[in-house]
Parts: structure tokens; C-alpha cells; sequence
């Protein structure tokens, strides 16, 4: 389906912006005319006038300065808050876009404005991205010295999917991110440090996921393999996927297979955490 969303920018209830005000505005800032805008975009000049005016007198700051016609001839450009204004509307544009895209696609969870964006616009070098919540934070290995920049805090999140595992940042950077109990985290890290293993191993700071593996690609040295990650808690939600790169040599004595469940485990201390403030 194609569908579409259209923004309008309401102040006191009544419009201030909306799709032909901002092709208006476009126009007027490629041709530096109000009443050449108003020809390109499609409308009256006096509608074009009107809804300039409008704009102009509606917040603090004017969005287009015009003067009259003379022997040089008039003109209109846009103020700066004219321009950051079509500036915003197209990024906010970019984000519709991508939250109608999200609502096509089951394999996207929408939880968050962090999850969209995670799965359609973040691109990194870390192949594994796991959008979840944050359910706890233990520091209390922090308390035992007071050289704060190198301590670690403990996250335990719970991913959409309702599976749980475990992050680790140092007490700076949770400071920094402003991380706290409830908020919506993506946690990334890299297929190298995914291992494979046949059963549940011990490990206090160890993620331990439980997967049926979904493809498998080999050369003579390394083996990259795809897990589906069994589903948890919450019925119906979308398969994450976990990427391990491990080599060949050790990928054969596991005797990997297609359909075949393994668990995919990495350190807690090998996860970023990112999140928006």
C-alpha cells in the first residue's frame, strides 16, 4: 500500500502550516518572488499573499520579508525561522515516512520512535541491533570506590519480544544517557562477538539466547550464521534476529544445521547501548 501522511501545523487552533503553505514557501525561496511562488505552487496571488501574511503575524518571528516593487523590482526571501521551518517539516516528513513503513512491515516493532528508526534509518557496523526497556539498573559495584569513570552500571532489559538480557556501561556514560528504569534502550553489537554453543552455559555477565538458526553462509575461515530468536513473553510479537560470525573450523564441530536450535551467547560487556534523550 501506499500510503501517505500529510502534517498541518496548527497555533490556536487554527493552521499555520500545511502542505500548500510549505510548497508556497518552497517555491517563494527558489525564485525569491511571493507572486512567481504563488504561480509555481499552484495558487492565486492573493491566496499566496494572504497565507504569507498569516504566517508572518501568527508567532514572534516572520517566516518570509518581502519588499515592494520599485525600479529594481520587488522581492520576498525567507528568514532564517522561514527556512529551519521547511526544514523541519521535511524531516518530520522523513519520520512519517518511515513510522508508515514500520506499520507495513510486522517484522518492525513499533514500541518506540527508537525502534523505527533502529530497524529503517540507523545504519552501523554492528550487524545485531535489539530495541528493548530498561527494567533495572544495578551499580552497586560502584559503591565500592570512588573513581566513578571507570565503574560499571548493570542493565537488565527486556526486549520486545519479552526475552531479557544484560548490558553493561560504565557509570559516566549511564549518566550521560540519562538511562533509567522504563526507558526504551537499542542495544548493538557486533557478529565477532556472538559465540555458538549446544547448551546453556554458566556465566553471570553472559546473554545466553536461545535460537533456531535461519541461514548459514561458510568459506574456509569464518562461517556467518542467523538466528531467529524464540519468542517470549508477548504473543504475536515480531522474530528478532541475532548474526554470529565464528570460524569454520569450529562452525563444523557444532555441526550446524538449518532449522537446528543453538544458543547464541555474547558478554554483556560487548553491548553499546544507544537511546534518544
Amino acid at each position: 500500500m501506499d500510503l501517505k501522511a500529510l502534517l498541518t501545523i496548527s497555533v490556536a487552533d487554527k493552521v499555520f502550516a500545511n502542505p500548500k503553505r510549505i510548497v508556497l514557501l518552497q517555491q517563494i525561496q527558489a525564485c525569491g518572488s511571493i507572486s512567481q511562488g504563488a504561480k509555481l505552487a499552484g495558487m492565486s496571488y492573493k491566496t499566496a499573499w494572504d497565507s504569507v501574511k498569516d504566517m508572518n503575524t501568527r508567532l514572534s518571528e516572520p517566516v518570509v520579508l518581502s519588499e515592494k516593487g520599485g525600479k529594481g523590482g520587488g522581492g520576498a526571501k525567507l528568514t532564517a525561522f522561514g527556512a529551519r521551518l521547511l526544514q523541519m517539516y521535511a524531516l518530520t516528513d522523513q519520520m512519517q515516512d518511515m513510522v508508515l513503513a514500520a506499520l507495513q512491515d510486522q517484522a518492525i516493532p513499533m514500541n518506540s520512535l527508537l525502534d523505527v528508526m533502529g530497524h529503517l534509518s540507523l545504519k552501523t557496523s554492528a550487524r545485531n541491533q535489539l530495541s528493548g526497556t530498561i527494567l533495572s539498573l544495578d551499580n552497586s559495584v560502584a559503591n565500592l570506590s570512588s573513581d566513578h569513570d571507570n565503574l560499571n552500571v548493570n542493565l537488565e532489559v527486556e526486549l520486545t519480544s519479552g526475552l531479557r538480557l544484560n548490558a553493561c556501561v560504565t557509570q559516566s556514560s549511564c549518566a550521560r544517557l540519562a538511562l533509567v528504569v522504563g526507558k526504551p534502550v537499542l542495544l548493538l553489537f557486533k557478529a565477532p562477538a556472538v559465540s555458538i554453543s549446544l547448551n546453556k552455559e554458566h556465566g553471570e555477565h553472559q546473554n545466553q539466547l536461545q535460537g533456531r538458526v535461519h541461514e548459514i553462509h561458510s568459506n574456509s575461515q569464518t562461517t556467518e550464521v542467523s538466528f531467529a530468536i524464540n519468542k517470549g513473553l508477548n504473543n504475536g510479537s515480531a522474530t528478532q534476529m541475532i548474526y554470529a560470525s565464528i570460524d569454520t573450523v569450529l562452525a563444523n564441530e557444532l555441526k550446524l544445521v538449518v532449522g537446528g536450535e543453538y544458543y547464541a551467547v555474547f558478554s554483556s560487556s560487548q553491548t553499546i547501548v544507544a537511546c534518544m534523550n
